[in-house]
């Protein structure tokens, strides 16, 4: 894979944040729907997004990345041998990491957290000393004046850092878990190369106040949004509705904060579509799909044209890990496909609908 000397993207960080939901509010009392909802934000119709349910997140700036976090942490008790624990040794290095992991992950964790704290005002921060951390449920800071500093970090990105001095708490990292990395594919406008993280909080806050960026704020269950979006209701781009997809395969969120955990240091490859056009619609593939290339070029704009119809692109009994859309009609399919360290979903064709931007030669 071609990664670009100079980028035409920009680094970003997503948090995907999760809550146990109560018992009383599982769909239709499905026993086989998740007991946890996810934190999704709808964007205005003039950001990066906009009009279509996303993660929070945002751009990660150099101010997340100051030596400054570093002397906070250490205040705290955490030390060099807690820095290490963000990355395995040995492990394959994610890319968006790869210039220096350790670093990276730091870095990108507090991209995530300031802009959740920016665009819907949950600030995933601690107050607690190492010593007496348990590292159960991510921790928030809650009595700030939500409407002052939201527009002080949003402003400039370190003031979050005299936040945290001033509310004597910093951020919860380590209750943030690496889950993904995503690349926009060339042919946009806007480019982001982003890391996905999770963190899952004991109960929904009911103070959350959302930015000028922020049309609306909710709870839903993965398997809620997945169906609204069928129905036309809500615009999801691939990489939401590829991972609210994947979390309807672990139903427990206790289950899924050990997986997350565990899954954490681990690296795992890019996920980058490569596009070809088919006779009779079109496919992205994503790593691990027998027809995904072996050197991908980030930079280039090419759709592969196809002399064949999508069936006889799936191949005979291959690896298939892939997005199919014909007659505005989507399929995300799996076969034969075992993703590294992470959640093997088994065969499937789901459809989904979702917000692509495809070009043809």
């Amino acid at each position: 894979m071609k990664r670009a000397i100079n980028k035409c993207w920009r680094d970003s960080a997503s948090l995907i944040v999760l809550a146990r939901r109560n018992v009383d509010n599982l769909s239709s009392g499905n026993s086989v729907d998740t007991n946890y909802d996810i934190l999704l934000q709808t964007r205005t119709l003039d950001t990066s997004f906009s009009n279509s349910v996303v993660f929070p997140g945002g751009v990660n700036e150099e101010a997340d990345a100051s030596e400054r976090w570093l002397h906070l942490l250490s205040s705290f008790g955490y030390g060099q041998c807690d820095f290490e624990t963000l990355h395995r040794t040995g492990s394959h290095i994610t890319p968006i990491f790869a210039d220096n992991p350790i670093k990276r992950h730091i870095a990108l964790r507090i991209t995530a957290i300031r802009e959740t704290f920016e665009e819907i005002g949950l600030l995933i921060c601690s107050t607690k000393h190492k010593a007496s951390k348990s590292d159960k449920w991510a921790n928030i800071v809650s009595d700030i004046d939500l409407k002052l500093w939201q527009k002080r970090v949003s402003d400039n990105p370190l003031e979050l850092l005299n936040l945290c001095k001033e509310h004597n708490c910093y951020p919860d990292i380590w209750n943030l878990y690496y889950w993904s990395n995503w690349l926009s594919p060339a042919y946009l406008p806007k480019r982001f190369d982003t890391a996905f993280f999770i963190a899952a909080i004991e109960k929904k806050p009911t103070d959350i106040k959302a930015s000028s960026e922020v049309v609306k704020v909710e709870w839903a269950s993965p398997k809620e949004i997945l169906e609204r979006s069928l129905k036309g209701d809500v615009t999801l781009y691939p990489p939401q509705a590829y991972e609210l997809n994947r979390f309807t395969y672990v139903k427990d969120i206790e289950e899924l904060k050990i997986f997350a955990k565990e899954r954490s240091s681990h690296g795992n490859e890019l996920f980058y579509p490569v596009i070809k056009q088919a006779k009779d619609g079109i496919v992205s593939l994503l790593p691990g799909d027998h027809l995904y290339p072996s050197n991908v070029d980030l930079k280039s704009t090419t759709t592969f044209i196809e002399d064949k119809n999508l069936l006889d692109l799936r191949g005979s009994n291959s690896s298939l890990h892939r997005i199919e859309t014909s007659h505005k009609k989507s399929f995300f399919i799996t076969h034969n496909y075992k993703p590294k360290n992470h959640i093997n979903m088994g065969n499937q064709v789901t459809p989904i609908n979702m917000k692509t931007h495809v070009i043809t030669n």
